[in-house]
C-alpha cells in the first residue's frame, strides 16, 4: 500500500466514523422529533463543541440519525476498501457530500472530500 492510499483511507475512515456514525448516534438519541432548521446540534449536551453542529435536509432527528449512520458506514467502507479503484476518490467525495446533507456533521465531510481529492491521485491497479 502506498502512502497516498494510506492517507486517503485514514482521512476517509475518520470522516465516516467521526462524522456519520458519531453524529448519527447523537441524532438518533434525540428521538422521533422534528428538526427546526437545516443546521442542527447532533449532541446538544456537548456544549464544549457547540453541540456538534450538523446539517440535514431530513426534518426528523431519528431518520436523520439513521441516514447519517448508514452514510458514515458507507464512507468508512469505501475509504478503507475501494479508494484505490478507478474514480474511487470522486465517489468518496460524492458520498461525503451526501453525508453532509443527512446529518453527518459539518467538518467530518470536509475530511471525506479531502480524502477523495487525495484518493483521486491514486493510480488504479
Amino acid at each position: 500500500m502506498n502512502k497516498t492510499r494510506v492517507a486517503a483511507s485514514l482521512l476517509g475512515i475518520i470522516a465516516g466514523l467521526g462524522g456519520g456514525v458519531f453524529h448519527g448516534i447523537g441524532e438518533v438519541l434525540q428521538g422521533n422529533v422534528a428538526t427546526n432548521e437545516i443546521v442542527i446540534e447532533a449532541w446538544p449536551a456537548m456544549q464544549a463543541t457547540l453541540g456538534e453542529p450538523a446539517m440535514t435536509l431530513v426534518p426528523n432527528f431519528l431518520l436523520t440519525g439513521i441516514l447519517a449512520i448508514i452514510m458514515g458506514i458507507i464512507v468508512t467502507i469505501w475509504a478503507a476498501a475501494f479508494i484505490g479503484r478507478k474514480n474511487g476518490g470522486l465517489i468518496l467525495i460524492v458520498l461525503s457530500v451526501i453525508m453532509l446533507y443527512v446529518g453527518g456533521g459539518i467538518i467530518p465531510p470536509l475530511f471525506g472530500v479531502l480524502a477523495g481529492v487525495i484518493g483521486s491521485r491514486i493510480k488504479p491497479n
